[in-house]
């Protein structure tokens, strides 16, 4: 005669929640920001305003295969200048997106960063050098100070991460990939004062 082993409910309920624990940590380690803008600002050069900012990136395996498989990856950050409306949208006062092209070169094992508004080169012997020179931007010309008046309040605000707008259609469309390449940083704000204010 077979015995049926017993479970008691407060041993399979334990036995649920260790399975429902160990299925939740892959989402948390999911949850976090690829891309995270540490600091940003502007310094004035006489007239104009220059951009420095700091990127923290953490690089999906996924798009690390895909570099290492030949593809381009598309990055970029997106900034803007804008000033404030108590009673409708805020007025865009200038709006420029930086894009890169970061992909490698088996035949001279090195990365590649393509300023794609410059169309200037930048060579690398491994990944996390070519990431780490796309992360930091110093001195960036933004706008002409004299464009910003005195009486109204403005504030910028830039965010980091994957260009998708000009990502590679194998890409977007295969499923060997995991095909979350939507990642982008939180858009991270500051004011802007003009210096007359």
């Amino acid at each position: 005669m077979k015995t049926i082993a017993r479970i008691s409910y407060p041993a399979l309920y334990l036995a649920c929640l260790v399975v429902a624990g160990s299925l939740s940590f892959p989402a948390q380690a999911q949850d976090r920001d690829s891309f995270v803008i540490e600091k940003a600002g502007f310094t004035l050069d006489q007239d104009w305003l220059l951009l420095d900012m700091e990127v923290a990136s953490e690089i999906p395996d996924y798009i690390s295969i895909a570099l290492d498989q030949g593809f381009a990856v598309p990055m970029m950050f997106e900034i803007e200048i804008r000033s404030e409306k108590r009673y409708w949208f805020d007025d865009r006062i200038v709006s420029l997106k930086q894009q890169y092209l970061l992909h490698r070169l088996p035949m001279l094992d090195a990365y590649v960063v393509r300023d794609i508004n410059s169309s200037e080169r930048h060579y690398f012997q491994d990944r996390k050098a070519a990431v780490q020179f796309i992360e930091v931007v110093y001195n960036y010309p933004m706008l002409d100070i004299n464009n910003l008046t005195a009486d109204r309040k403005y504030y910028a605000r830039a965010r980091f991460g994957i260009d998708t707008d000009e990502l590679p259609l194998p890409l977007k469309s295969s499923s060997l990939w995991d095909n979350d390449w939507d990642l982008k940083s939180e858009w991270y704000e500051w004011e802007v004062k003009h210096p007359a204010s």
